[in-house]
């Protein structure tokens, strides 16, 4: 392989140079692009900005003129009041015509007390004549007692009925058998108490306290 010339080698320095110097030439352009300021753009925004805002203040115009106005609310009707009830009107007295007794005051009824039963001491009477008898329904008591008897009396036939038997004074209840033999005793035989007409005859009803 031959070497290259001296004018060979020159030829390439001198390329190798030109190179070189248009790559300088190319960064020190850069370098003042670098070093430049930028250029101010804020004029055109701030002038598109108030553009923005001149169209935006127009159509706001524009609806408000536009839009009715609400319409006026329908007046409401007066409530309606019902009226007072008429007071009624004053009952006339009726006149009284001439020659008519007006009314006069009555004494107070007052009921008297009713005689006593013209029968009833003799139903007494007939009723203590039974007291033997009435012993002995209760033989064996420790203590004595008071029985309240109270009983329907028909005076005509002279029977007796419905009765009611009240121990009195802390007295013990009656038993069974006991009841029984006095309900039988106070009974039969019949009492004898109208001999004659005698206008209370009705059946009546009576209590007597009978002791044992």
């Amino acid at each position: 392989m031959k070497r290259p010339s001296k004018q060979q080698m020159a030829a390439q320095r001198a390329k190798l140079e030109a190179r070189l110097e248009k790559q300088r030439a190319a960064l020190e352009a850069k370098r003042r692009n670098l070093r430049r300021p930028p250029k101010r753009r804020w004029p055109y925004r701030l002038a598109a900005a108030l553009l923005l805002l001149v169209l935006i203040l127009l159509c706001l115009r524009d609806c408000s003129c536009g839009e009715a106005p609400p319409p006026d609310p329908e007046p409401t009707a007066p409530a309606e009041v019902e009226p007072e009830p008429e007071p009624p009107a004053p009952v006339k007295k009726k006149p009284v015509p001439p020659g008519t007794i007006g009314k006069k005051g009555r004494p107070d009824y007052t009921a008297g007390t009713p005689p006593p039963l013209p029968w009833i001491g003799a139903f007494r009477m007939q009723v203590a004549a039974r007291s033997t008898r009435l012993s002995r329904c209760f033989e064996g008591v420790e203590a004595p007692g008071t029985l309240k008897w109270t009983t329907s009396v028909e005076p005509v036939e002279g029977t007796v009925g419905e009765h009611s038997l009240e121990p009195m004074l802390l007295s013990v209840d009656l038993t069974t058998r006991q009841r029984d033999c006095v309900l039988g005793v106070l009974s039969d035989p019949t009492y004898t108490l109208v001999t004659g007409d005698d206008e209370r005859t009705t059946p009546t009803r009576v209590s007597m306290v009978i002791e044992f």
